[in-house]
């Protein structure tokens, strides 16, 4: 199982932040035994260039760590498991934004969500740290694969704030869990089979906390072109006030 051409993604600076400091990427490894997929936004913060850094950091770290196991995968070296690789990707770069955080005075206190999906023929592994999201569509149903690492999640959870108290809360933006903001991180790693026809979505904040998870599914029920999709999402996001930066990741299994 891999993931066809049908995949859509984009990102936009939104209509109040002078800078974009999302970050993502898809890649497609070639393996003998089966293609293997990776998708991952990040949402960096700390101002001026330090989020952008932390989140393109993020990104190098997947790219170099996924690369590494590709090669040692086709030299028959023994490896570990997609779940493994994964959580170990996510700790080396929360070590990495770290570093770089505190290794430059104008840097310190950046730090970045990381939300990726690996997949491999029928399963995929989703590394997860901060409020983006990934969600997966299947039939006429939409799941939310990870939870938000944020304050207003937490006092959901104790049953202290409402659903609609945590949309407007004031402190619905404070996350709880970073990569960058100390040196250890323990990352969600979720593991799902997967089947064909499934869609994959990642999001940052800036798209999910203005689109409901009700109007993703119903665009991308709506239409088969992923790139369309992703483009009017974003377009609904600005039309929202579009406060944040805004970057989603479309992807159908076929």
């Amino acid at each position: 199982m891999r993931l066809g051409q049908n995949i859509g993604h984009g990102s936009h600076a939104g209509r109040v932040r002078p800078l974009n400091e999302d970050y993502h990427r898809v890649w497609q490894f070639p393996i003998s035994s089966g293609p293997l997929t990776l998708i991952a936004v990040a949402d960096g913060m700390g101002g001026a260039a330090a989020g952008e850094l932390a989140s393109k950091l993020a990104m190098e770290v997947l790219d170099e760590s996924f690369n590494l196991y590709v090669g040692a995968l086709e030299r028959g070296e023994p490896i570990v498991g997609i779940d493994k690789l994964t959580e170990k990707a996510v700790r080396l770069a929360n070590r990495r934004v770290y570093a770089a955080a505190i290794a430059n005075s104008g840097s310190r206190g950046m730090g970045t969500t990381l939300t990726c999906v690996a997949l491999q023929k029928h399963r995929a592994c989703v590394g997860h740290v901060g409020d983006s999201r990934a969600y997966l569509v299947r039939g006429a149903r939409i799941y939310q694969l990870t939870k938000d690492h944020s304050w207003v999640e937490e006092q959901l959870e104790k049953g202290l704030l409402s659903e609609e108290q945590a949309k407007s809360h004031e402190w619905r933006n404070l996350i709880t869990r970073a990569l960058g903001t100390r040196p250890q991180i323990s990352p969600d790693i979720v593991e799902i089979n997967v089947q064909q026809g499934d869609v994959l979505v990642i999001s940052t904040d800036g798209l999910h906390s203005l689109v409901s998870p009700e109007e993703i599914m119903q665009e991308v029920k709506r239409t088969a072109n992923r790139q369309s999709a992703v483009e009017y999402l974003i377009n609904l996001a600005n039309e929202r006030g579009g406060p944040d930066n805004i970057t989603l990741i479309i992807a159908e299994v076929g």
